[in-house]
C-alpha cells in the first residue's frame, strides 16, 4: 500500500516494531491455504477501496 511500518503503526497506535512482528506472524500463517486465501481476498478488497478513494478506477 506504499506505507511505512511507522505509518501503519501510527494508524493503530503502535510502534513500527510491533507492526513488523505482526507482519512476520501473518506471513508464517500463510502456509495454511485457507488462511492465505482470506489474506489474498482482503488484500484485493483493500487495494480496490484505496484506488476508489483516491479517484482511480479498477
Amino acid at each position: 500500500m506504499g506505507l511505512s511500518m511507522a505509518e501503519v503503526g501510527r494508524g493503530f497506535g503502535r510502534d513500527r516494531t510491533t507492526v513488523m512482528h505482526a507482519c512476520h506472524l501473518i506471513e508464517d500463517m500463510r502456509d495454511d491455504a485457507e488462511f492465505d486465501q482470506i489474506v489474498r481476498m482482503t488484500e484485493r478488497i483493500t487495494a480496490i477501496a484505496f484506488r476508489q478513494q483516491l479517484g482511480g478506477s479498477e
